[in-house]
């Protein structure tokens, strides 16, 4: 059951491309087969419990380093950890050590991912979040939460919100898996296996930077089901996950990731190891967002002018998968971001520092890219310098609003404005089966590409309010013309520019493509014959053909031009499967607080029961520790005036001589 869901998503990928390819070569896909991502079995795993109160640990870090191969270290719900820190070499072996919620029974289940602030039911832990142990990093020179030593090893992280202190004004990470700096010199010394699941990592809005929430500089690692948010920076660029100096394998599956700089950026930085290329990379089922609040005069921005970049972008990586994900929302923000583009194929050597670099081998199939100001830029090369990228496919995609007036850099003479993708000068790159509805060229061709094809994809060819269209490479009109200045090894005998739907084309622009190749001009987007073209702003499905279109089951393999969306659909939706190992931590122990508080969430007022006659002291502190309200009383109920409380989540410890505990507490 392991290979199940890859091989079958391999089989429907296939069904929906043509493999006539002469002289061309396809990309080979990740082997992230050892990425162990379901949960492992812990029978006979030491239990060591750490909270404020009555566990066998008050320190995280003391636990941590106590802790062997083999332990799970259960972490009270709500408690609030603070301080970086570290997770150390344990020696040989292939158990792990565990960092787990006490509650996971109040958090999405295993192969679900998390949501912080989706109700649990329970008046105590009313959210996801509030049902996490909170890690909180208070040092102001912006040291991360976690990071790992040299040769650490088969570390899991479950249910744990990790987060700065709102007074650390500029941090540079949170979860640093491995190093990237020259101490990390050699693929000896490199941390592995490690595992990040429902997890919620984030930053906040009082910062000036908030770089990003996981390095992966390491090998063996997998974020699964997790929540990665409010990343981003002023005049930096800002991650949800990066990486530079670790060999991989990679699974990023089903994660929530927000970042103002790049979503995922692999690069962006010269590997301290020698001839590093990350590699093995599947990047499956997550969503990559940008919110509109961070967009300068929408009618949602909330004041922060974060730098925005792009969605995804490799600067190096080799044998990358992205499949099955949706990515939303970009635009430019010239002259400190970008120009609105999705994603960016980018090889870059550092100014020399990671001559090794390389971008080939990469499948970018079956995902949803919209709301944004251009699809894709791929470089090929950096100048003079390096590998020259190679077998890139991109397959049985919908990019939907691909908009240069809306989210573009209003360059309207530039190879930004709406384009589908700007080709410089790679090897062996298959375009096959997309759907493409976007303001401008589909092409913007600015080097001479070899073993370039093109078939059955549907796009929009309506004239850009810069005048381009089509297949267009500057100083060539559309169609014959640019295709035999750039893409000179296609020929009307070996199809590979053929059976495309080009709406509002012009036919005349492509007669030497019209004999054995066939190519469509349907002159609008009512005679194309969509299920629901205008729908498909709201589901997409839409913007299948209909069955009496004349271009359904017109495809080189049978099936319709543009996108299959049997295989988006089971894409979109295709869990792993985890069936024959124990997902449960059987035997956490109960943690029963002497006290209670109610109604939870609060209004104006809440009250405190407990179960001792002593007089107590309570405190009210929010999630840095900052202490909002305090104060000393008798009896076993008390009112506590909460008017002057600001809505959001808290602490309330309270102390007697017979209690101590905490609780979270949400006011509304």
């Amino acid at each position: 059951m392991k290979d199940y869901c890859i091989t079958m998503m391999l089989v429907l990928l296939a069904s929906s491309i043509s493999l006539k390819l002469i002289g061309q070569e396809l990309p080979a896909y990740p082997n992230t087969q050892d990425v162990m991502t379901c949960f492992p079995d812990t029978t006979g795993y030491v239990r060591i419990t750490v909270g404020p109160v009555g566990r066998d640990y008050r320190d995280l870090q003391e636990a941590i380093d106590a802790a062997p191969l083999g332990s799970v270290l259960i972490l009270d719900a709500g408690a609030v950890f603070n301080g970086g820190f570290i997770l150390p070499d344990k020696g040989n072996g292939e158990e792990w050590i565990v960092l787990i919620s006490s509650r996971m029974d109040l958090l999405s289940d295993e192969l679900s991912r998390l949501s912080p602030s989706a109700s649990t039911g329970d008046q105590d832990f009313p959210n996801q979040s509030s049902a996490m142990p909170k890690i909180i990093t208070n040092n102001l020179s912006g040291i991360p939460c976690f990071k790992t030593q040299a040769y650490a090893h088969h570390y899991r992280l479950v249910g744990l919100e990790i987060t700065a202190d709102n007074a650390v004004i500029n941090s540079y990470g949170l979860v640093n898996l491995g190093d990237a700096s020259s101490a990390q010199n050699s693929l000896d010394l490199v941390p592995h296996h490690f595992v990040i699941d429902r997890c919620y990592i984030h930053g906040h809005t009082d910062a000036t930077v908030m770089k990003y929430g996981i390095r992966l500089d390491c090998a063996n690692a997998a974020i699964i089901e997790s929540y990665i948010s409010d990343f981003h920076s002023i005049g930096f660029d800002a991650q949800a996950i990066s990486g530079i100096n670790g060999p991989g394998p990679f699974k990023i599956l089903n994660n929530y990731l927000e970042a103002s700089g790049e979503n995922i950026l692999f690069g962006g930085g010269a590997a301290a190891i020698a001839g590093l290329v990350p590699s093995d990379i599947e990047i499956r089922h997550n969503y990559f967002y940008k919110p509109w609040s961070w967009r300068v005069d929408h009618p949602d921005y909330a004041g922060k002018h974060w730098t925005i970049k792009n969605l995804f972008e490799l600067k190096t990586g080799k044998r990358v998968w992205l499949d099955g994900n949706v990515l939303e929302n970009c635009w430019a923000d010239l002259p400190i971001g970008q120009s609105g583009y999705a994603i960016l194929l980018t090889v870059r050597t550092e100014s020399g520092g990671s001559p090794q670099a390389d971008v080939s081998d990469v499948v970018i199939s079956n995902n949803i890219i919209r709301h944004v100001g251009a699809g894709i830029t791929l470089s090929g090369a950096d100048g003079n310098q390096g590998n020259r990228s190679s077998r890139i496919l991109i397959a049985n995609n919908l990019f939907e609003d691909i908009n240069g007036p809306a989210y573009g850099d209003l360059n309207t003479a530039g190879p930004n404005d709406g384009t589908f993708i700007k080709i410089g000068e790679p090897i062996d790159v298959t375009i096959d089966h997309n759907s493409i509805f976007q303001t401008g060229p589909i092409t913007w061709a600015y080097q001479v590409s070899e073993g370039f094809r093109y078939a059955n994809n549907l796009s929009h060819s309506f004239v850009s309010a810069g005048g381009y269209q089509g297949i267009y490479g500057p100083g060539q009109s559309q169609g014959n013309n640019t295709i035999a200045n750039y893409f000179p090894d296609i020929t009307d005998a070996n199809q590979h520019f053929h059976q495309n739907v080009l709406i509002g084309g012009n036919a005349s622009r492509y007669t030497n493509f019209n004999t054995i190749s066939q190519n469509h001009f349907p002159t609008d987007i009512s005679s194309v014959g969509f299920s629901d073209y205008a729908g498909g702003i709201l589901d997409y499905h839409g913007y299948a053909l209909a069955g009496n279109s004349p271009f359904a089951n017109a495809g080189t393999n049978g099936e319709d031009i543009g996108v299959n969306m049997e295989a988006l659909d089971a894409a979109l939706i295709m869990d792993r499967s985890c069936d024959s190992i124990p997902t449960k931590i059987l035997e956490i122990p109960p943690f029963e607080l002497p006290f209670q508080l109610y109604p939870n969430p609060a209004g104006d007022e809440f009250f405190i029961t407990t179960t001792s006659p002593e007089q107590f002291a309570y405190s009210i502190c929010d999630l840095t520790g900052r202490e909002l309200q305090a104060g000393t009383y008798d009896g076993n109920k008390t009112r506590i005036d909460a008017r002057f409380i600001p809505a959001g989540m808290y602490v309330v410890h309270l102390v007697s001589k017979d209690v101590r505990g905490s609780r979270i507490m949400v006011i509304r």
